[in-house]
């Protein structure tokens, strides 16, 4: 084999490396400098157009049980547009106390709405419940009426029931005082000498219970008790109307 015949061969396998390496440079070239930049930019571009704004929203608790507190903490990549926060459907009025961090006092339970918009447009509403304030008045249990005395029981689960503004009312008294109050158990009795008695009481905040006890032990809030009342009335005015009507057909018979 002549020293020509080696030559060509080394020189053929290097430009078939060559050829490779060049090969292999140019695809790199293509995936660093084109393909994942745009990817990369394509991926941001993607985010910035879907990315929803988030808030974490915290309420706190109630320690005279009229108002609380609520915290307001947003999570977005892009700035907020608008947003609103409302108490069953009143606005709330917020306070900033750092960066996107806001406060309001809040008076009555119910549901916190917060919706927020981002400067994309992308928007994301939220709630969190209201129930730690105290809105309700105290409650009358276990009523029973013996010998002419009326007793019952109150509860309140939470700021507690005001003792000293218990009294009741019937058509002649507009007030009259309990029998006795045992505090410790709630037990309370009044002397009832009307076919209704309304039982009127509030809790430590002012949240006021007015229930009509019937003979039957029915507890009757004050509109129904009204409500029958007229309606016995009408039943016995058409009763009357009844017997007046068949009397005077009787008259007519017997002429």
């Amino acid at each position: 084999m002549s020293p020509y015949t080696n030559n060509s061969r080394q020189n053929r396998g290097r430009g078939g490396s060559n050829r490779h390496d060049s090969g292999r440079s140019d695809f790199m070239t293509v995936l660093l400098f084109y393909v994942l930049p745009f990817i990369v930019v394509n991926s941001i571009i993607f985010i910035l157009v879907t990315a929803a704004p988030k808030g974490d929203l915290t309420i706190g608790e109630a320690t005279n049980f009229t108002t609380t507190t609520m915290e307001l903490k947003i999570k977005s990549l892009l700035p907020i547009k608008e947003m609103t926060v409302t108490l069953d459907g009143n606005a709330v009025e917020l306070t900033k106390t750092a960066s996107k961090t806001y406060t309001a006092t809040l008076g009555s339970n119910g549901t916190v709405k917060v919706s927020l918009t981002a400067f994309n447009g992308m928007k994301n509403i939220f709630s969190e419940q209201v129930n730690v304030l105290d809105d309700t008045p105290p409650s009358i249990k276990d009523s029973i009426i013996e010998d002419g005395v009326l007793s019952f029981r109150l509860e309140d689960t939470q700021s507690g029931v005001n003792y000293d503004t218990i009294y009741a009312y019937d058509d002649d008294t507009p007030e009259i005082l309990p029998l006795s109050i045992d505090r410790s158990t709630g037990l309370i009795t009044f002397d009832m000498q009307k076919e209704n008695l309304t039982i009127c009481v509030k809790d430590l905040i002012g949240n006021e219970a007015r229930v009509t006890i019937t003979p039957e032990g029915e507890n009757l809030d004050p509109e129904e008790a009204a409500a029958e009342a007229s309606q016995e009335a009408a039943q016995a005015s058409d009763a009357a109307a009844g017997d007046s009507a068949e009397n005077d057909a009787n008259l007519e018979t017997a002429e």
